[in-house]
């Protein structure tokens, strides 16, 4: 709930914004400073460095350290891990004292250490592939044109991606017909719909009207812009044969019929509606 000028107003959260990304090679980093501090301790137990031969003497090496913890903190804070954070703060700390504080760095690797598995322990982490993290950190690419054009898009815009990439097919296809939604919204003021309902069966039946006509038929507003309403329609009619059978058109409006979509028919969908949209951008005149 969203309170703005002194009114309660409901407000969508989409789930996938709050999908926290996890970089694998973070992880690794993490674990082997982890765990080269826990086995430098252990090496200490057997046999204690002399004061000479302890690295961490060396300011170069404490401040590259320093510098892998600070990186090492932000990846837990972003990840959650407090416990782990809490433990880092405690190993600056020791850096920050000077070097006759080394020893209490060791145990502190150790602790680090356990605290890393017992907290990743309870994490559950999904990957995706190269392209699927491609759809879902660059929602918008190949979607420029449309987005500038029709900004009331931009979210489904990049829903229809994300949902993509976490195989949320159905979520997909919803977020598609949002956007295509949105278009043809502005493609039924452009062609002068005169349905009270403007939407996709008035907006495709109009388009197919004035396709069907003869030229001397064709009024000068038709014979001037034929050639985008041509091309429109036969992106128009794309659409309708990626879904047929499952979306249906219900006064006007476009629903979902099935949920069961595969992956390849809502990338089929999710490409077509991007080329509707795409034409529209670059055809439509402004209002």
């Amino acid at each position: 709930m969203v309170i703005k000028d002194g009114y309660e107003t409901k407000r969508l959260v989409s789930l996938w914004a709050i999908v926290k990304p996890f970089r694998a090679r973070a992880f690794l980093g993490m674990s082997a400073l982890s765990g080269l501090l826990y086995f430098k301790g252990k090496l200490q137990q057997i046999k204690p460095d002399k004061e000479n031969e302890n690295p961490l003497d060396d300011d170069n090496t404490r401040a590259e350290l320093d510098i892998a913890l600070t990186f090492l903190e932000e990846n837990c804070i972003e990840l959650g891990l407090t416990a782990s954070v809490a433990t880092i703060k405690k190993l600056k700390g020791c850096l920050a004292e000077g070097k006759h504080k080394n020893q209490k760095l060791y145990p502190l690797g150790d602790e680090l250490q356990g605290r890393l598995i017992d907290e990743m322990d309870g994490k559950s982490l999904w990957s995706l592939t190269i392209a699927e993290a491609e759809y879902y950190s660059n929602p918008k690419k190949g979607w420029e044109e449309a987005v500038n054009r029709f900004p009331t898009a931009i979210s489904d815009v990049e829903e229809a991606s994300k949902c993509f990439a976490l195989s949320r097919y159905a979520a997909c296809i919803y977020h598609s017909i949002q956007v295509v939604e949105a278009g043809l919204i502005e493609l039924g003021k452009f062609i002068s719909v005169e349905d009270p309902k403007s939407g996709w069966t008035a907006v495709a039946n109009k388009l197919k009207k004035i396709i069907s006509k003869k030229y001397e038929d064709r009024t000068d507003f038709e014979k001037q812009n034929f050639e985008f309403l041509v091309q429109v329609q036969g992106t128009v009619e794309a659409l309708k044969n990626a879904w047929r059978n499952k979306i249906s058109h219900v006064e006007g409006r476009l629903i979902l019929v099935t949920k069961d979509f595969s992956p390849e028919v809502a990338e089929e969908i999710l490409f077509a509606t991007r080329a509707f949209m795409r034409r529209l951008a670059n055809g439509l005149p402004q209002h």
